[in-house]
């Protein structure tokens, strides 16, 4: 018994000294007084949590991004999400999954609110609290049926999150979402965090709170290596020594800093 007690605790303290080390040395400083928390590809967007910052770097997505989706009129998202999303769809080309379709992308406010007057909130959601309106989400649809039964929605549900992207209402969330299943609307939030709420069954509410709670995790993503770190709202916080990090507020009272590191 003595044995088993004396291999358990060299088993905890290797454990806890594996995880003390794991954590980076927080050695750079930087500023964030130039940071909005109402901007970043974390932004929280709901009916609590209404925009407050128009996106400043919209872009066309180019209508032969791949030969496996179809863009019929002129969509447009935020700069960063298009190359990930050229990514996403080649991959599923790779697997023989051809017939996307792109259906709906940023709106302004104007449209949105259009949209809310003249359909009603059983299909769109006000000004304000629609994640439209931040250039970050994207309906993709199938040519061949609706994405709950197709190999489009199937396949984007398994494999969206490798590229930054979320299924960012889904039907075992919708009680936290207040939002009802949507298998075709998709959320860019980035890499790790993508694969972080895949792996915790999280939806982006869940998220925002698991960094706040948990302030920091290091994780390791197709070889590379992430230090996420929840700030409250201040003007410089300390950082891993990096030159790879990006900044985002939450839309709320805090920044999530995301680091690459060695």
């Amino acid at each position: 018994m003595l044995k088993k007690i004396i291999i358990a605790l060299f088993i905890i303290i290797f454990c806890y000294q594996f995880f003390i080390n794991d954590s980076p040395k927080l050695d750079q400083e930087i500023s964030l007084e130039d940071k909005s928390l109402y901007n970043g590809d974390l932004i929280l967007i709901n009916k609590n949590s209404k925009l407050q910052q128009d996106p400043t770097n919209l872009t066309i997505i180019p209508k032969d991004l791949t030969e496996n989706v179809l863009i019929d009129s002129e969509y447009k998202v935020q700069q960063d999400l298009v190359e990930p999303l050229k990514q996403m769809f080649e991959a599923a080309q790779e697997d023989g999954v051809q017939h996307f379709k792109i259906n709906s992308s940023y709106r302004s406010g104007k449209l949105q609110q259009q949209l809310y007057e003249q359909k009603g909130a059983e299909y769109a959601l006000p000004s304000g609290s629609s994640e439209h309106q931040t250039g970050l989400s994207i309906d993709i649809g199938s040519t061949q049926g609706t994405m709950d039964k197709t190999k489009e929605g199937k396949w984007l549900e398994e494999h969206a999150t490798d590229f930054g992207f979320i299924l960012r209402y889904p039907e075992n969330k919708v009680d936290i979402t207040g939002i009802a299943f949507e298998p075709w609307h998709f959320r860019y939030v980035g890499l790790p965090h993508s694969v972080m709420m895949k792996q915790k069954d999280m939806s982006l509410e869940e998220y925002i709170k698991f960094l706040k709670d948990k302030k920091d995790y290091t994780t390791k993503v197709d070889g590379v290596k992430y230090f996420v770190q929840y700030v409250e709202n201040t003007n410089q916080a300390k950082i891993p020594d990096t030159a790879k990090f990006v900044v985002s507020g939450d839309n709320l009272d805090g920044f999530i800093i995301t680091s690459v590191i060695k």
